[in-house]
């Protein structure tokens, strides 16, 4: 019994020590050194404070059973700002609670999950926040996330205010080492991201064209995309074998699209579009997909931003272009209230290939009283319908569709849709909205610094001008929402003296504008420069901004490039309106937005108004709109233009009064061109099969014609009268009481 004793002691002496885990509480600039020697289930809590400009890389070997945990000692209070990214390598680590604020990663991305060749294994970012990083342009491309290696996870995060080109998430699958990868992305929020205006601000993109038929296997689910709106493309797939369950996409102008790929499975998610226009669903490319249990409700999309497309294909097709829909299952469905799905989407000359085996069935509509619920784009698409059912109070009759009492299932508010989701310590949020309305009234005299009063205005300020010329020694700078609001355009006048070619007015970054009652005078001061346009936008800007131009003027705009209002390259307004505003004795532009010349589909604009204006002695275009190339990851821009009179304006050669290249949803009516446009054209359009264009109601008379691909774009009356003016040396544009023009209801104001 002793000598067993004495066995079971030695035994013991023999087996290796069993260390406790560690807590070490570091700093970001000590927490790489604290991991050289940290070990499996060794946790590192990072001090509270403000880590700037540093370019973290953290690599460490834990176990599934005891990870390497780094944490921030206090959620949120541990904040990575300035010129700063973090890598990830090793196995088993687990990140926590960090926040990534203000600032923008000199890499290619914030988080990478790779240290050079090195990949990340087994590794987890929970609880963190990505909010603002972003670079000073808005057209250089940068990622918030590149998850690579295998089987990791992001969780619980919060991906915030995203504004510069590029994908949010990019799961990676350059290399064999990071193929069927099984990566979980999971219970996160996305929070709203606006219109972009071109191709490469999709949220989540898996793969890419080039690694289409590679396996991913990762897993997308519960999570909220909330008005993630920046191109079609909300989540691209381009690879196979993944699954996208149980997200809501909630408000997104755009679709879960099956770019490329095969074998792709999407179920049980919400796609709710409360009528909000582009908001659409899923877009089917290639083979072997299943789309199954989904809900979509009140979507409001069409063509590649509808409920449901399923595209026309490419004939022998290269990876980046549409490969045959086929084999494809589209079953136990639920529509309710929603625009058409379509059958052969984007079908044309190049798209000439039908889709084939599509199995559409056991599918639900709830559409009331609406109208038709498929457009067969394609009548040589081969789809299977059968045991669809629909609830519609009038009759309706198609094959394989049956009329049906149907109870409508319960769709959640957006309150119960954001609970579980990002990060635990964060507010789900995006910009703060400011209304001009709510702010205090300044009163504002030609003796007083005019630019120091809008410096130091607060946001939602109305700056009242009374009567007098104000000239500025530089540009007047609106990072605010603000309003400028004049006694009236004959009475307040802008004017620029300095010595640097800026605008009277610039919008930056923050800026939200609203002016009335105002002339914006481009006419020389002695020993200054001319400016370089009335209102302009700052040179670096990464966010939307608006403008509300009433009852202004603007005169006296040089050649070179001056404009009276324009938009620069790299910027972009979500909305412009102008109305009730004269342009006159200019040898610049006009209304430019048209400084996105790379034909990539990029443009400056996403609304543009303008509305009961009158332009006229114009040596340079009234109006310049432009969209290159044929990029259909955006829907816009949306063109308006009604109401307008053009007097004597761009008779040199092969000018034109508007162009407008590229707008994909155009309106022109109730317009006057009045010898102008003699040289060339008073329209002139360069427009694609898909762009939804009407000119009507409109007058030409001593002007050039209406340029276009085809006559389609005419789709009501153009008249060609001598119109009779009130006074047209005193710029009054309005139709004399005789007019024929007003007879015939041009409608001029």
């Amino acid at each position: 019994m002793k000598f067993g004793k004495q066995i079971a002691l030695l035994l013991v002496a023999f087996l290796p020590a069993v260390c406790p885990a560690k807590d070490y509480r570091v700093s970001f600039a000590e927490a790489a050194s604290a991991l050289r020697t940290a070990a499996p289930g060794d946790r590192l809590l990072i001090k509270d404070g403000v880590e700037r400009d540093a370019s973290l890389k953290w690599v460490a070997q834990g176990t599934s059973e005891k990870p390497v945990i780094i944490e921030a000692e206090h959620p949120g209070k541990a904040v990575v700002s300035g010129r700063s990214s973090l890598q990830i390598a090793g196995s088993h680590i687990e990140i926590r609670g960090l926040l990534f604020k203000d600032g923008y990663p000199e890499r290619r991305s914030v988080v990478e999950f790779s240290v050079g060749n090195d990949y990340a294994t087994h590794c987890r970012l929970t609880d963190c926040v990505i909010d603002n990083f972003n670079t000073n342009r808005r057209d250089e491309t940068k990622t918030y996330v590149i998850l690579a290696g295998r089987n990791n996870r992001i969780d619980h995060c919060s991906f915030l205010r995203k504004y510069n080109l590029g994908v949010t998430l990019i799961v990676n699958l350059n290399g064999e080492r990071c193929l069927q990868n099984r990566h979980q992305i999971d219970h996160n929020y996305f929070g709203p991201r606006g219109v972009y205006a071109s191709n490469g601000a999709e949220t989540i993109r898996v793969g890419t064209s080039q690694q289409s038929y590679e396996s991913s296997q990762t897993l997308i689910e519960h999570n909220l995309f909330d008005q993630c709106s920046g191109e079609v493309e909300v989540i691209s797939i381009k690879s196979c074998d993944n699954i996208i369950r149980n997200n809501v996409l909630f408000e997104c102008q755009g679709v879960l699209a099956l770019r490329h790929g095969k074998r792709n499975i999407v179920e049980k998610n919400l796609f709710l579009g409360n009528h909000v226009r582009n908001t659409g669903g899923v877009r089917i490319v290639d083979s072997d997909h299943i789309v199954r249990e989904n809900m979509f409700v009140n979507l409001a999309g069409h063509r590649f931003f509808s409920p449901l497309a399923v595209m026309n294909a490419v004939p022998n097709s290269l990876p980046n272009r549409y490969v045959q829909p086929k084999n494809v299952t589209i079953s136990g469905n639920t529509f309710i209230g929603c625009s058409k799905l379509e059958f052969g989407t984007g079908a044309d000359s190049e798209r000439s290939l039908a889709p084939t085996d599509i199995y559409f069935c056991d599918n639900r509509f709830l559409n009331g009283a609406g109208g038709e619920l498929i457009d067969m784009i394609d009548k040589d698409a081969k789809i299977i319908f059968t045991k669809n059912l629909i609830e519609k109070s009038s009759p309706y009759s198609h094959e394989g569709f049956e009329q049906a009492k149907l109870k409508a299932p319960k769709v959640p508010d957006i309150s119960a849709i954001r609970k579980g989701v990002g990060a635990s310590w964060s507010v789900q949020s995006g910009d703060v909205a400011h209304d001009l309305s709510a702010g205090s009234e300044i009163q504002v005299y030609p003796t007083d610094d005019l630019a120091q009063v809008l410096k130091s205005a607060k946001p939602g300020s109305k700056l009242m001008l009374h009567e007098g010329v104000y000239q500025n020694d530089a540009t007047l700078h609106v990072d605010k929402p603000v309003s400028i609001i004049g006694a009236g355009m004959d009475q307040v006048v802008l004017r620029y003296k300095g010595r640097n070619a800026e605008s009277i007015l610039t919008i930056a970054d923050g800026g939200v504008l609203y002016v009335k009652g105002v002339t914006f005078d481009g006419t020389l001061t002695p020993g200054a420069t001319v400016p370089a346009a009335g209102i302009s936008t700052a040179e670096n800007m990464i966010r939307p901004y608006g403008l509300v131009v009433e009852d202004c003027g603007f005169c006296n705009y040089g050649e070179n490039d001056n404009s009276c209002i324009r938009g620069t390259k790299a910027t972009f307004a979500d909305t412009v309106i102008i109305r009730n505003c004269r342009f006159y004795d200019s040898a610049g532009s006009g209304v430019n937005y048209a400084e996105e010349r790379d034909d990539k589909g990029r443009y400056n604009v996403d609304d543009l108004i303008i509305d009961n204006c009158s332009f006229s002695h114009f040596l340079g275009i009234p109006i310049n709109v432009y969209r290159g190339g044929s990029d259909e990851s955006t829907a816009g821009p949306y063109v308006r233009i009604t109401h307008c009179n053009f007097y004597d304006c761009c008779n040199k050669q092969r000018g034109s009064v508007l162009r407008l290249i590229g707008p994909q949803l155009l309106e022109i009516s109730h317009c006057n061109f009045d010898g102008s446009g003699r040289g060339g054209a008073s329209v002139r359009l360069d427009e694609a099969v898909w762009e939804e264009i009407s000119i009507h109601d409109c007058n030409l008379w001593n002007a050039g014609k209406i340029l276009s691909v085809d006559d389609r774009v005419i789709t009501g009356p153009i008249l060609r009268v001598k119109p009779d003016y009130l006074h047209v040396e005193n710029r009054d544009f309005r139709l004399q009481p005789t007019s024929v023009l007003k007879a015939q209801k041009i409608g001029l104001k």
